[in-house]
């Protein structure tokens, strides 16, 4: 007998529409859930393998020193470790005054970052440049909390900081970004002063339509000047051609 709910599948990879065989589902559906439910696992282990991203990059790293201290020490991947701090301080005082520093970082899904971050950072940047708006160079955190991206962004006193970041494994993906954006960032900044672009992975928005978006929404704070809660923006239509791949 077709399943009533069927036709709602096409709209989403959610799951619905399973069907069952007596009181349970389909053996096939029970192990796509295990599939699924062990590439989740799989991706919040992965360490960050950095000859799997395009350069160039300056490598840095939070006060976590493991996989399982970021995972039970949230507030230790929120900050740098002071080899990093160090090396980040000595280039700042190198580097002219910046519109936007792009963080790109593991957060909880190395995966994603393997998977999405180089056509991103390909995108975004050549799309920044097109603005004429001046972009530091490309920071890289391991074991990283969105918030060190404020850190980060407070060394170089840069007007914004783009921190594209491993999101935590769902059961639909374990391959998914976001971009959380700060206007004028510095520690002690909260959720409430950041925009976040999400879903960014296969069957979610594209690295093209996330690169796009992050550059508009970035023009938009700085002509405003402000991010967070506080700021509004209406995405052009067009945008809606690119946001799956």
């Amino acid at each position: 007998m077709k399943n009533n709910w069927d036709f709602l599948k096409k709209f989403t990879h959610a799951r619905i529409a399973l069907g069952r065989v007596g009181n349970a589902i389909p053996t096939k559906e029970l192990l796509n859930f295990r599939l699924a439910h062990s590439r989740a696992r799989d991706s919040v282990w992965t360490e960050l393998d950095e000859m799997k991203l395009n350069g160039p990059f300056i490598s840095t790293q939070s006060q976590c020193v493991s996989k399982k201290e970021f995972l039970l020490n949230p507030d230790k991947g929120r900050e740098l470790d002071s080899n990093s701090r160090q090396k980040l301080e000595k280039l700042a005082k190198e580097t002219p005054a910046l519109d936007c520093l792009l963080l790109i970082a593991d957060g909880l899904s190395a995966e994603a970052l393997h998977t999405n971050a180089n056509s991103f950072v390909e995108i975004f940047t050549a799309e920044l440049k097109k603005t004429g708006l001046k972009m530091g160079p490309v920071i890289l955190g391991r074991y990283a909390r969105v918030a060190l991206g404020d850190e980060v962004g407070e060394i170089f006193k840069a007007r914004s900081v783009v921190m594209l970041i491993g999101e935590r494994p769902g059961l639909a993906s374990s391959q998914s970004l976001s971009v959380y954006f700060t206007y004028e960032p510095s520690k002690g900044k909260t959720d409430a002063n950041r925009n976040c672009i999400s879903n960014i992975h296969s069957q979610g928005i594209s690295p093209l339509g996330a690169a796009q978006m992050s550059v508009y929404l970035l023009q938009q704070a700085l002509t405003k000047h402000l991010s967070g809660v506080g700021l509004k923006v209406e995405y052009p239509n067009e945008y809606q051609r690119i946001l799956t791949p």
